[in-house]
Formats: structure tokens, C-alpha cells, sequence
């Protein structure tokens, strides 16, 4: 019973440093990515285009929708349910692509 005791003990230190392990080193990285008034940075992110739509979005934000040849990000639930239905009218996937492309 004594041995169990302190096998419990041991395992119960070593969770309690790696934890105050963990919090130090989120501390010492989040004081490198705050700018010197005290306001976190922004964090670059990839941005991806809509293949629906064509607005550039935040891959970070982007939804995810599924699409013929997979998954696609999407910027909205519109889109992503577009995205599910497919090409169904000729003319709008070329208005799309279109407004896609910049035209």
C-alpha cells in the first residue's frame, strides 16, 4: 500500500512540473509575439481564394466544403452549399469563374 502511495505521488509530481513547464513556455511565447505597448501582434495567415466566389479569405477562417474533386475552403455557408450542389446551371459557374478571375 505504501508503494502504491508513492508511485501515486511521483506520477502526481511529474504532472505537476510538466504542467508549470507548459505555462512557462506559453509565457516566455506569447511575450515575443506582443508588441512594446502590451497588444498581441497580428499573426500572418495564408490567405486562399473561394473557388465559388473568389473572395480571399483567411485559410484560418475559411470553411470547409466538399467539392467534386475534394475539400475546398469556402468563405460562407452560401458558398459551401453551393459548392455542394455543383455546377448544376452552365451559366452561373461561368459568372463565377468570371468574377473568380477578376473580369
Amino acid at each position: 500500500m505504501g508503494r502504491l502511495a508513492l508511485l501515486l505521488f511521483l506520477v502526481f509530481a511529474a504532472l505537476l512540473v510538466l504542467r508549470a513547464l507548459r505555462l512557462l513556455l506559453a509565457a516566455f511565447f506569447s511575450a515575443r509575439t506582443r508588441r512594446s505597448d502590451g497588444s498581441p501582434a497580428s499573426i500572418e495567415g495564408e490567405m486562399v481564394r473561394d473557388p465559388i466566389c473568389g473572395t480571399w479569405i483567411d485559410r484560418r477562417l475559411a470553411l470547409a466544403a466538399r467539392s467534386g474533386e475534394g475539400w475546398v475552403p469556402v468563405c460562407s455557408e452560401e458558398c459551401r452549399a453551393r459548392a455542394a450542389a455543383g455546377p448544376n446551371d452552365p451559366g452561373q459557374a461561368r459568372e463565377d469563374r468570371a468574377r473568380a478571375k477578376g473580369t
